[in-house]
């Protein structure tokens, strides 16, 4: 396995977040209430996995690998670093909305982390991930899978396996899947 088809598996579940995302900024747009507890369990999984999980290995172990082996590809990573940034900015906003009750400003907030997470995530497996398949080499790239694979402490592997779950869970409730 490649380090990116690696990566992308990750976005695939990040994607997935963001589907109960929009499911649940739709039923407040349509009047509907939704669960705090539904969507705290939510955002602790996009700041447990995609940024204290999936965007660290990216900023940790994949971003100063490319740069390593083409300092050309810098600008490209000081971009999608400051990407990450923003996302973790609207996940705070996000919290922010949702316990002070604005919940049109949190509908407004999780339409914008949705376009621009989903974009992030376009660019990251149709352009960056292309240019680090074509720069790092065979043994480079499996340096950094391997780096990626032992991020993973034995604790972090049962929390993902709970975070996985509690994500099926919402999917099942705000998207109707698997019942």
């Amino acid at each position: 396995m490649k380090s990116t088809a690696f990566l992308t598996q990750e976005h695939k579940l990040i994607l997935r977040a963001l589907d109960v995302l929009d499911a649940m900024s739709a039923s407040v747009d349509n009047g509907q209430k939704i669960e705090e507890a539904h969507m705290d369990k939510l955002l602790d999984f996009f700041r447990w996995f995609a940024d204290g999980h999936h965007q660290a290995k990216e900023e940790t172990i994949l971003f100063p690998a490319l740069t390593a082996a083409a300092a050309e590809q810098d600008r490209s990573v000081q971009h999608l670093m400051f990407e990450h940034g923003q996302e973790r900015a609207f996940i705070e906003d996000l919290e922010k909305d949702l316990r002070l009750g604005l919940l049109s400003d949190f509908s407004h907030r999780a339409n914008r982390l949705s376009s621009t997470l989903r974009n992030h995530i376009y660019k990251e497996d149709t352009i960056l991930f292309e240019a680090v398949d074509s720069i790092l080499n065979a043994q480079e790239d499996q340096a950094v899978l391997d780096r990626l694979t032992q991020f993973e402490t034995p604790l972090d592997r049962a929390v993902l396996e709970q975070q996985l779950e509690t994500l099926h869970s919402l999917e099942r409730t705000h998207l109707r899947k698997g019942m």
